[in-house]
């Protein structure tokens, strides 16, 4: 009986969110938003004690990004970058590896070049941060002698506030998709990195997903970006989104209808991790081996089937992910997907087109325009960076050195980040790959034993 009514709830929860995946709804103040309120704690206190309590929680299910590295035995930093216009971004930095991996009497004059690294779509640097320790590529490359830095997009649980906007109160504040996020928030992070570094260039600039159209965006709007990087490294990029092989294609004909529920209830932030239809999600999902499943039912339709997602991996995720976004940097992504194979700005409408762009219909990103030299790492299982949108990809950007195609045909786009075996598959052979590009510019690091 408990299953069953179990069932009725996962079935509501997860038509309402498919159909409707916000969370914020702007309801008029006081008795409205207090009833509101009421009646989802109330919910929550009614269905708490009635599900299964025999789940595993990982303690870094509760915990902020600095205070995971600080658990793994590193140092951290935290560091707010404020963009051009106006956005507050966190930055979490993991200037060394763990004190014990050093040779005695060497930190003190070692060389030690700044990489960032920037996660996917309605993500945040916790992404780095969900398999263990010896499997995560930003410990990886602190205990090989790099200054690791970690992006936060404007909107998520870290970079949620404004010089001058409410996240709460001001609809502004969610207006931006991924062309502010590229044009700004990579630009401004990077420009911070190498004023904190006194360095001249990043030894890399590694994104995952969204995290390479980003940097892409950023260096085709600010051309200098180019000078500022040596190396750009794309995991699983989502660039061109023409052949989605995930949900959201099925969402993308009714990207119109969407913009206007959007318009009609004021919804500007989307995916929010502390958001009613996510708590009421990562409830079920956490309490029981029942809504364990649900869980990775529904995570397998977004990142693609997992044949390797550990109970580890799995509650870390989950407590983190979403981590919150504006409503357009969804609505870009159907855009993307309904224009075919191209990198395309944010589309306005006709009107509205006209006074950005000059024209009816967004024009696309000329990606010849790139021209740090870049590497991707893909696979052929990703629903979110497909083999095809990977392909046209590669003929577009100006200055491609190569590339990793994944062996194992079930390696899906969720793996480059949660994989026990992503450090074997992914993060060596970019690391190896990083190394002779220092190597060949001469711009040396710590070669640190591990």
């Amino acid at each position: 009986m408990k299953d069953v009514k179990l069932v009725r709830i996962l079935m509501i929860s997860y038509a309402v969110y498919y159909l409707c995946p916000s969370d914020t709804q702007r309801l008029p103040k006081n008795v409205v938003v207090n009833l509101y309120t009421n009646l989802f704690e109330g919910f929550l206190h009614f269905i708490r004690p009635r599900m299964d309590r025999n789940v595993f929680q990982d303690p870094e299910s509760f915990m902020t990004t600095d205070k995971i590295i600080f658990h793994r035995g590193y140092p951290v930093e935290i560091h707010h970058v404020v963009t051009d216009d106006g956005y507050i971004l966190a930055l979490h930095r993991i200037p060394s590896g763990r004190r014990e991996s050093y040779p005695q009497n060497v930190t003190s004059h070692l060389r030690r070049r700044p990489v960032f690294l920037q996660h996917g779509m309605m993500g945040s640097d916790h992404f780095w941060f969900i398999s263990s320790t010896n499997n995560s590529l930003a410990f990886i490359l602190a205990d090989l002698g790099f200054d690791v830095w970690l992006g936060n997009s404007r909107g998520n649980t870290y970079s949620r506030k404004h010089v001058s906007l409410d996240p709460d109160e001001d609809r502004g504040f969610w207006n931006f998709s991924w062309d502010e996020m590229g044009r700004f928030d990579i630009t401004s992070s990077i420009d911070y990195i190498l004023n904190v570094t006194r360095e001249e260039t990043l030894a890399a600039y590694i994104g995952y997903s969204l995290g390479c159209s980003l940097f892409l965006i950023s260096a085709i709007e600010r051309p200098e970006m180019n000078d500022k990087v040596d190396v750009m490294i794309g995991l699983g990029p989502t660039v061109s989104a023409a052949h989605l092989k995930n949900y959201f294609r099925l969402m993308a004909p009714f990207v119109k209808l969407y913009q206007l529920y959007q318009r009609i209830f004021g919804i500007g932030e989307v995916h929010t991790n502390d958001g009613v239809l996510h708590s009421i999600t990562r409830l079920i999902c956490e309490t029981s081996e029942f809504g364990a499943e649900f869980g990775r039912y529904w995570l397998s339709h977004v990142f693609g089937k997992s044949d390797v997602l550990n109970n580890d991996e799995y509650y870390r995720l989950i407590a983190h992910y979403p981590a919150g976004g504006s409503a357009n940097t969804m609505t870009h992504l159907l855009q993307n997907y309904n224009t075919g194979e191209s990198l395309s700005y944010f589309d306005y409408g006709a009107k509205e087109n006209r006074k950005r762009y000059g024209t009816t219909l967004p024009p696309e990103y000329n990606l010849t325009l790139v021209t740090v030299p870049v590497m991707l790492v893909h696979s052929d299982n990703d629903p979110f960076a497909p083999l095809e949108d990977v392909s046209w990809l590669k003929t577009k950007l100006g200055n491609l050195k190569g590339s990793i195609r994944m062996d194992n045909p079930t390696f899906c786009h969720g793996d480059f980040v949660w994989s026990p075996h992503a450090a074997e598959l992914v993060y060596l052979p970019v690391v190896r790959f990083l190394l002779s590009s220092e190597d060949l510019t001469g711009k040396h690091i710590a070669r640190l034993q591990m």
